[in-house]
């Protein structure tokens, strides 16, 4: 008797928790997020505690994910018609990606409880670690360098919600575009590793830096980052042969090559 009346409690909570999970991604979002937007379907979602670093004492979360959705609009409607220029691309984004902004405590638990329970793999704005600044734009990127040499650069001020926003497209176009590969031997990946074979550029001490662990993926997917933040800014002047042949393949594939921070249209639909 006590066996079955164990069996069965172990059967109710099992579907309780089943039950507790909603069915859909856009669902679940709106429950845990104070901030939720959508491009099509993909999804933006933001807490709503302030970022720590920033140029804008008055900042909250909401402008953090107020900007987000203007980056991504951006990035995605680089005629600016109101329509996303590439339909397969923000398909991919909604297939296999999400973007979430919050905490670190929130982002490290939500990237493998939204992955495991939906699928998607979460991209992160650490805004209690990583720095949100809004007054950063390409009119007035103060890029003080002649060279791009090292995958420590970075601007001396930066927000780093372009990188990831960036960094989401970017994702999004590999998982579509077999060509788009960071891997090694890749096309991307050959280009930075004559590069650095050639002395024009280094990620040892980036490696050394991180015990070792800044592998070779991560490093093509930063170096693609670095020379179309360099030429987003007007001063792809100062790209070698290397980085030139990176920025060409960004193009041919497609991949959006400026942002309007001030993007005035609405392609994203507000959910919450």
């Amino acid at each position: 008797m006590q066996r079955s009346v164990l069996l069965l409690a172990l059967s109710f909570f099992a579907c309780s928790t089943k039950n507790d999970t909603p069915d859909t991604l856009e669902t679940y979002l709106t429950q845990t997020f104070a901030h939720v937007a959508r491009i099509g379907d993909f999804y933006i979602a933001a807490g709503d505690r302030k970022p720590k670093e920033t140029d804008r004492s008055s900042a909250t979360g909401r402008d953090v994910f107020d900007t987000a959705v203007r980056l991504f609009e951006s990035l995605l409607d680089q005629d600016e018609d109101g329509a996303a220029d590439r339909t397969p691309l923000v398909a991919a984004l909604a297939k296999h990606l999400v973007f979430v902004i919050d905490h670190t405590d929130v982002t490290d638990k939500e990237e493998e409880k939204i992955q495991s329970q939906y699928g998607n793999y979460v991209m992160t704005m650490k805004s209690d670690i990583w720095p949100y600044m809004p007054s950063f734009n390409t009119g007035n990127c103060s890029l003080e360098l002649t060279k791009l040499n090292t995958s420590m650069w970075r601007p001396e001020t930066y927000n780093a919600l372009w990188e990831e926003c960036f960094h989401t497209v970017t994702e999004a176009q590999n998982r579509i575009d077999p060509s788009f590969s960071f891997e090694p031997g890749s096309i991307l990946g050959s280009y930075m590793q004559a590069d650095i074979s050639a002395g024009t550029y280094d990620i040892s001490e980036q490696n050394n830096m991180e015990g070792g662990n800044y592998d070779f993926v991560t490093a093509v997917n930063e170096y693609v980052h670095q020379i179309w933040l360099i030429n987003a800014c007007g001063r792809d002047e100062i790209l070698n042969v290397h980085q030139r042949a990176v920025l060409a393949r960004m193009g041919a594939a497609g991949v959006p090559l400026t942002v309007n921070t001030d993007y005035a249209l609405d392609l994203a639909e507000i959910v919450k």
